[in-house]
């Protein structure tokens, strides 16, 4: 569970705190302004994304965290596509915060769950040492995935495609691939209820 949190926030964060600056102030030329506006929709999102978790609470099975990590992947895709199609400024910033906006409410739902879920299957006596360690290593991917991003994106500045596309897509394989890690640990969970 710790390395799908920590694969997400490489993957996400990278692209949000590296990406979305170098999108629109460079790639797309638009000033501070149209910066500060999706900086604040992301904010609003990752409320938003806070908020949905509290009301999923119940409702959301384990075995769904799979689908949301590869919706992430879903959302990183169009920002990609808008960038290979003939439209002006406008519309890709449009596409760029609506995609980045999604993934940073469902980041925001599927970590606040992750996060949970590790704490639910701590003993008590370890809790403590365990989120540390969670924290240390999510905090410690963050700036490593920056980085990759920096560089790819400086590296493929004038096709930032082939660096959207291909992460939404390794993300949604990702998200995929965990679908039965996500069935056995609620079914492990399931078990111990019972």
């Amino acid at each position: 569970m710790l390395l799908l949190t920590a694969l997400s926030r490489f993957f996400v964060m990278g692209i949000t705190i590296v990406g979305l600056p170098f999108l629109v102030r460079t790639v797309l030329g638009f000033n501070p302004k149209y910066y500060g506006a999706a900086e604040s929709a992301l904010a609003v999102a990752t409320i938003l994304g806070s908020i949905a978790a509290g009301i999923l609470a119940e409702k959301l099975k384990i075995h769904k965290l799979s689908v949301l990590l590869a919706s992430m992947g879903i959302f990183i895709i169009p920002a990609g596509i808008v960038f290979i199609l003939p439209v002006n400024a406008i519309i890709k910033y449009g596409v760029t915060v609506v995609s980045f906006c999604g993934m940073q409410a469902v980041i925001s739902i599927f970590s606040i769950f992750a996060v949970s879920l590790i704490q639910q299957r701590t003993p008590n006596h370890l809790i403590g040492k365990v989120m540390a360690y969670t924290s240390t290593v999510t905090l410690c991917v963050q700036p490593i995935g920056q980085i990759a991003y920096g560089f790819l994106f400086d590296k493929f500045y004038s096709a930032v495609y082939f660096v959207l596309i291909p992460t939404g897509i390794i993300v949604c394989i990702v998200g995929l691939s965990a679908m039965s890690f996500f069935k056995n640990m609620e079914r492990e969970q399931q078990e111990v209820s019972a």
